[in-house]
């Protein structure tokens, strides 16, 4: 339930643009709804809503931003979450009258199309999955009921955004859009390391090097193994005993992955973190040497067209990358030299050998980094997105 409290803060909103922003999810683990909150902010006031399950660490941002955290049982099943979450959102939206109602993800795309609908208020959705049918998978009714439900909202909101070019132009194409969607990576800014971060690292058990010489191969990223982080697992066995892999997320295939990596957890090569917040993450990746960015060769959805932040991660630390080669990543690792490309048949071995050239030669991607990031500056692509907002919100002041 909504407190008193949220809702009073609701009510002294200031006279001027302001932006509901529904989120189902956490905030504190959420790069990309985080990096939209700071585009909002720099224009009006930003509500948020956001779906966490209890227990979970609560932290507040600034006294600017208002948050409303819906708790839901840990055992409350997902239908139950989707409806209460969504009731939520539109009582919210009914109370803030917002300028602009922004869905940041397809679970709140039709709650965020219809409390904007409601409030006479701009629409805008950040499609930062790529829900679309494959020919090579069959949809599960799941994903056949989110895709139908995408496919009304997204023809409905007064502006698109999409996590790269490759997507922009599939979306426009398949939901036979007006607008090509504004293109907005998946680029965190960069991130400094305070004390406070500091004292945070090490509650999350981040191994001590045993050795000058020892190497960090870290994966940030939730433990799927269908995403292929298996492959690296087996990697190990075939690299230098002074390697070891961290894995800084949790997910469903955690514990498979533990118990996968078992010889090599009793061997110290092996170590896992669990779920660490966004903010953390800078420090603990700038402890490694390199980073993995693994994706599945099969699905469009994060996959085949995937825009990982990860990446932008891994190169504000100074690490080069170790990534499969679909198209987007392909690209920017083969035009600025940032790491190397694991294909999709490559045996364990392979890929063992690839950490191992990436490792030997680091010291060689240090001005391709720094051209990577230059080339890819987040300031630069919030500029586009400021503009594109301003504009619908201009629009639509003249319409009424």
């Amino acid at each position: 339930m909504i407190s008193k409290q949220s809702l009073i803060r609701l009510h002294q909103t200031r006279e001027k643009t302001s932006f509901l922003l529904l989120l189902y999810g956490d905030l504190n683990y959420d790069g990309r709804a985080q990096r939209m909150v700071e585009i909002l902010r720099g224009i009006g006031d930003v509500t948020i809503v956001e779906v966490a399950v209890q227990g979970m660490e609560h932290r507040e941002w600034t006294e600017d931003i208002r948050r409303i955290r819906i708790q839901v049982p840990k055992q409350v099943g997902r239908l139950a979450r989707y409806l209460h979450s969504w009731s939520a959102s539109l009582r919210v939206a009914l109370q803030v009258r917002p300028s602009a109602v922004v869905a940041e993800n397809f679970v709140v795309s039709f709650p965020g199309w219809l409390s904007a609908k409601l409030c006479g208020s701009v629409q805008r959705y950040d499609a930062d999955d790529l829900i679309i049918p494959d020919t090579e998978l069959t949809m599960t009714k799941r994903d056949l009921f989110w895709y139908k439900l995408q496919q009304w909202t997204i023809r409905r909101a007064h502006l698109v955004i999409a996590a790269n070019e490759e997507r922009a132009r599939f979306m426009a194409e398949h939901y036979q859009l007006k607008q090509v969607p504004t293109i907005m990576r998946n680029i965190p800014a960069r991130n400094g390391r305070g004390p406070e971060d500091c004292n945070m690292v090490k509650r999350f058990l981040m191994p001590a090097r045993c050795s000058v010489d020892e190497v960090f191969v870290i994966y940030q990223k939730d433990a799927l193994l269908m995403h292929g982080i298996g492959r690296f697992v087996e990697a190990m066995r075939y690299l230098p005993s002074n390697f070891r892999l961290v894995v800084a997320g949790d997910g469903p295939d955690l514990n498979r992955l533990k118990e996968q990596s078992k010889a090599l957890e009793q061997n110290g090569r092996f170590a896992s973190l669990g779920r660490v917040p966004h903010r953390l993450l800078p420090a603990i990746i700038r402890l490694a040497d390199v980073g993995i960015t693994t994706h599945p060769f099969k699905g469009l959805n994060n996959n085949i067209y995937c825009s990982p932040n990860k990446i932008f991660g891994y190169a504000h630390a100074g690490l080069p990358v170790v990534a499969t080669d679909q198209p987007p990543l392909r690209k920017w690792i083969e035009r600025y030299g940032i790491g190397g490309l694991v294909r999709e048949y490559d045996s364990p071995e392979q890929v063992a050998r690839m950490i191992q050239q990436v490792v030997e030669n680091k010291s060689k991607y240090a001005k391709a980094l720094l051209r990577f990031l230059e080339g890819n500056r987040w300031e630069n692509k919030t500029e586009r997105v400021h503009k594109a907002i301003d504009c619908i919100l201009t629009e639509s002041r003249r319409a009424t």
